[in-house]
């Protein structure tokens, strides 16, 4: 099959979830298909980055995106009834490409990543189309608006209005539709009914994140800059995780309030806990936490792994977002015991309290973390099953055949 992938953003390196379902996506579907990709370069990072995806692609097309005219074309259409995300990411050269694509090479689907993507494509009529949401974007601002107290809650309130519509209108305009989650899809539903929804649920490369005690090597410099300790931690070296794309709205709430709320109740019992916030782009706001006692922000790193190595917890207390949570996946696949919320642990096929340890109050989040700090026994039990969850249900390899055969189905 002739593939014609619009990705939004370039989908190397795969370090946030939409480039890494777009990366493992395309490295899967390039072994039985024919890919021609397209995407928005938003650096020349991203340029140099297609060498790393030639050898899963026929073709590679990109367009520069312009922050400025995005910005400027966002406002101008500020009172719009259209989402302004439609907006900030439609660009006339982005569609002169799409088109061009469409009438040099003989394609047989279009796979278009988030609705953002899905806009240029949504009036093609001669190509069977499937749009993968990965979640819904209104009920995740549904969330971020019932917990945002900056002036910014109107905008979201409004941008969430006028996403619930589109989401629904533009899946109308394809053959069919996926989600990372069955909640997601639920959602949609209540929308309306008669949407076609197929659920593909994020994965994890099981090769790339694998615990290995062995590898020193990689973990030297992060233990000089962190003072984390090697081997599982002892009562002397307690490290808390959280990782993520640190100026996304979930992530940096998660954070801000583990800080504030749940930590301190930790500190009680243990004075010298450490909490890695490990990420690209932290606000100022998360950079600020650095004055808590205990509290590293690294920013970027370029190995994420000797951190889950060195990691008692990861600790991931979301409170807005949607879809399935990659972080929790990288965990449990590293084999570091996770404690989350219900909202964190949404979409994921998990057994509670054996693979995934839940809590949604601030003093049953701490309590959570201490018993588990005490109990080194249930904490690599919790660790060996998560590993296993993952193995049986979230290999790439896997999930890709259930995307190709929503292929199949059009």
């Amino acid at each position: 099959m002739r593939i014609l992938y619009l990705s939004l953003r370039c989908p190397y390196p795969p370090q946030r979830g939409d480039r890494i379902r777009s990366y493992h996506f395309i490295r899967q579907l390039s072994k039985r298909h024919e890919i021609t990709l397209v995407f928005f370069a938003e650096s020349d990072d991203d340029v140099a980055a297609v060498k790393h995806l030639r050898p899963y692609c026929k073709r590679i097309e990109w367009v520069r995106f312009r922050s400025f005219l995005a910005k400027v074309n966002t406002a101008v259409h500020f009172f719009s009834r259209l989402p302004l995300q439609v907006h900030y990411w439609y660009s006339q050269q982005m569609q002169q490409k799409i088109n061009q694509l469409l009438q040099e090479e003989d394609i047989d689907l279009i796979h278009a990543q988030l609705f953002r993507m899905g806009q240029y494509v949504k009036d093609e009529k001669r190509v069977s189309k499937v749009l993968d949401l990965c979640d819904s974007l209104a009920l995740n601002l549904s969330r971020r608006a019932d917990l945002d107290c900056t002036p910014k809650r109107f905008l979201v309130r409004l941008e969430e209005k006028r996403v619930r519509s589109y989401e629904v209108e533009i899946m109308k305009s394809f053959d069919r539709g996926t989600v990372v989650a069955q909640f997601d899809k639920d959602y949609l539903l209540k929308q309306d009914e008669n949407l076609d929804l197929s659920v593909v649920p994020m994965g994890v490369d099981l090769k790339y994140f694998h615990h290995s005690d062995a590898d020193e090597s990689i973990s030297t410099e992060t233990d000089r800059q962190s003072g984390i300790h090697s081997g599982l931690a002892s009562e002397e070296s307690i490290n808390l995780l959280f990782t993520g794309t640190m100026n996304y709205f979930p992530n940096s709430d998660a954070v801000i309030y583990f800080c504030e709320d749940i930590l301190p109740l930790i500190q009680e019992r243990y004075p010298d806990v450490s909490f890695q916030i490990v990420g690209n782009h932290p606000t100022n706001q998360v950079k600020q936490l650095e004055k808590t006692k205990g509290v590293v922000v690294t920013g970027y790193v370029p190995d994420i792994r000797p951190y889950f190595e060195k990691a008692t917890i990861f600790v991931a207390p979301l409170r807005s977002g949607s879809g399935i949570q990659t972080k929790n996946l990288e965990a449990m696949a590293m084999q570091t015991p996770v404690v989350t919320t219900s909202i964190g642990a949404m979409g994921l096929e998990a057994e509670r309290e054996k693979e995934v340890v839940i809590a949604d109050t601030p003093e049953g989040f701490a309590e959570t973390v201490i018993d588990l700090i005490e109990d080194r026994e249930r904490r690599e039990s919790i660790a060996r099953a998560g590993r296993k969850r993952v193995e049986d249900s979230y290999d790439w390899n896997v999930l890709v055949e259930r995307l190709e055969q929503v292929y199949t189905e059009i």
